[in-house]
């Protein structure tokens, strides 16, 4: 601790994000202004320990923006906090751990801790848990908004408390993200935010809420459009459960870029990049977990585990970008000669600093390759209005009255327009059909109800079903699957289509209707290891089907802006053909392109 000016005391990494701050020797605030943390009597700690605990009102935040959360602050011992955002998005992320220092002989400190809102953040409040028999007290309590360069001025100091790493390109880095790079440099001067999703188990939790990624961006990339980073993690969940997450979830949310850290076998790993690349132009990198007490030390065998070689293969195969991180992790242990527990805060979770040579492992990559292993325009390419054919067989036909026909290759299809007031309006034709009509559906995630069983370890998200094919003669609605008994059984319930058949969590499932079908493989922890069913009667999950596809199309608002609207997406990747026909009502539309999508074939 440095006493006469500001000093970083840490990063402080837990379950749902990270937090840096700064602490400096304070005069006496006003009394007026103390709030003593009271004993409530209330066993707020989960392990029976009756805990004092400060609420904040809640303060009204941007999303996924940088804060400064500050306090005059003294204590006979450190305690925890949390900053908490408030999102009607599913996700995780939404805590921030904090950790108000011990003060010196009761003196008191200025606290200000550095923290990022969640994606789709609307408001935060800030706890402060203090054990009974500790002092704590806290004055002039404040959360501000600061910009993104102090946010990262601040993350430089704390940066600087870890060696120095040398993470110049190296061949091959970047080779597989020509894509999401591209987007990155940004030469069309666009301000749309990418999208990046990190999918995994409790270590890639204990990774943050993006907060390298976006310093490496910034960095690295001073043009780019605002990144965003959102994620979706569980308990110990490999490759088998999060392949639900990224049909269920990360499909409709279309991210620019996916990373998955979490355990797993190959042939898993094989079944969700089968069942996602076709959907999806998204980047997608993939990395070898960091090496845990069980490996007991830097062996050969340790390091240099085959399953992982195993894993690496079929990233490759998939045009993943592979994150040697392994093997990266142990390089720099033996650089620093420390032992495996150096970088963990338990048997096998990672410490800040941790954390840190992880992502810094994974952000290297994000760089641009001469021999980049994939052209973007294979991907993702524009179609002017008013040029000649991009590719053979596909472009643009302006016909009488105004119609429009786009024939594209791939599964989604992008218009970008401007728009005015009175800008008009315009009907979707998708392959023959009315939009309104297509055959084409996503999903968002299946939800557990807030009243479900609580299990004594764990949260109920655990125990739930991670898919829900969509089938057949599809109406799109909210689904309900409520559990009937302690053994299983459950019945399958639509908001417009009514009782839709019963089942068991054990057996595959396929609605009377054939629109809904739930494979038992991705029923997670339906049971226990003594065989005893987790799922009880009245619990339920719910998720919903919509139509990926638009009726019509506004061109209505603000002179000269940008509209830019998804047609559709989800279509079976191939050709297709999409009408555009002005409506009577308002004026003209202005088209300046279409943006198409086009999955690889694997």
């Amino acid at each position: 601790m440095r006493w006469g000016g500001s000093a970083l005391f840490g990063l402080i990494a837990g379950w749902a994000g990270v937090a840096w701050g700064e602490m400096e020797r304070a005069e006496q605030p006003e009394e007026t202004g103390i709030v003593r943390v009271e004993a409530t009597g209330v066993d707020f700690s989960g392990d029976g320990e009756v805990v004092k605990r400060f609420v904040s009102e809640a303060v009204d935040v941007e999303s996924f923006s940088p804060y400064a959360v500050s306090c005059y602050w003294r204590s006979t011992a450190a305690v925890r906090g949390s900053f908490t955002c408030e999102s009607e998005e599913v996700r995780s992320g939404k805590v921030t751990p904090l950790w108000f220092p011990l003060t010196e002989e009761g003196e008191w400190v200025r606290v200000t801790f550095f923290v990022r809102t969640c994606a789709g953040a609307t408001s935060a409040t800030v706890r402060v848990g203090v054990p009974a028999g500790v002092e704590g007290e806290m004055a002039e309590f404040a959360v501000r908004a600061v910009s993104e360069e102090a946010y990262g001025l601040a993350w430089e100091e704390w940066r600087g408390r870890y060696p120095v790493r040398d993470l110049r390109a190296r061949p091959g880095d970047g080779a597989n993200l020509a894509l999401f790079v591209e987007k990155l440099r940004n030469k069309a001067g666009s301000r749309e935010p990418l999208l990046v999703y990190g999918i995994g188990s409790s270590y890639t939790n204990m990774l943050g809420n993006g907060e390298r990624l976006v310093q490496w961006v910034r960095e690295h990339f001073p043009n780019a459009p605002p990144v965003i980073y959102k994620k979706h993690v569980g308990s110990a969940v490999n490759y088998d459960f999060t392949r639900g997450w990224m049909r269920q979830l990360v499909l409709g949310e279309r991210p620019d870029l996916v990373i998955l850290y979490s355990g797993g076998e190959a042939e898993d790993l094989e079944k969700l990049m089968a069942d996602f690349r076709p959907h999806s132009t998204a980047d997608v990198m993939v990395a070898s977990l960091h090496l845990r007490e069980r490996d007991g030390a830097l062996t050969e065998d340790a390091v240099n585990a085959p399953e992982w070689d195993a894993v690496r293969d079929v990233a490759l195969r998939y045009g993943c970008e592979w994150v040697d991180n392994r093997r990266e992790w142990a390089a720099y242990l033996e650089d620093h000669g420390k032992p495996i527990e150096w970088l963990l805060k338990d048997a096998v979770h990672q410490t800040d600093h941790g954390a840190l040579v992880i992502n810094e492992n994974i952000v290297r990559h994000v760089r641009g390759n001469d021999e980049p292993g994939y052209e973007a325009a294979e991907r993702e390419r524009f179609l002017a209005f008013d040029a000649t054919p991009a590719r053979d067989g596909e472009g643009i036909e302006k016909g009488e009255r105004g119609e429009v026909r786009v024939h594209f290759r791939g599964n989604r299809l992008d218009l970008v327009g401007r728009s005015g007031p009175g800008g008009g309006l315009m009907t979707v034709e998708v392959d023959g059909a009315p939009g309104g009509e297509a055959d084409v559906f996503l999903t968002t995630l299946i939800v557990p109800g807030p009243k479900n069983h609580r299990p004594e370890r764990g949260s109920t998200a655990d125990r739930a079903p991670h898919l829900a094919l969509v089938g057949e003669n599809v109406v799109p609605q909210q689904w309900t699957i409520r559990m009937t008994s302690d053994v299983g059984d459950y019945e399958l319930e639509g908001s417009m289509t009514g009782l839709d058949g019963k089942g068991n969590n054990g057996e595959d499932f396929v609605s009377d209707s054939g629109q809904v079908k739930i494979p038992a493989a991705l029923w997670r922890r339906r049971t226990e290891p003594d065989g005893t069913h987790t799922n009880r009667k009245g619990d339920t999950f719910s998720w919903e089907v919509f139509r990926s596809a638009m009726g019509e199309i506004s061109f209505e608002g603000s002179e000269g802006d940008l509209v830019g609207e998804v047609i559709v997406e989800n279509l079976e990747n191939g050709w297709h053909e999409v009408v555009l026909r002005p409506s009577e009502r308002g004026g003209a539309p202005e088209i300046v392109g279409f943006r198409v999508y086009e999955p690889n074939r694997w």
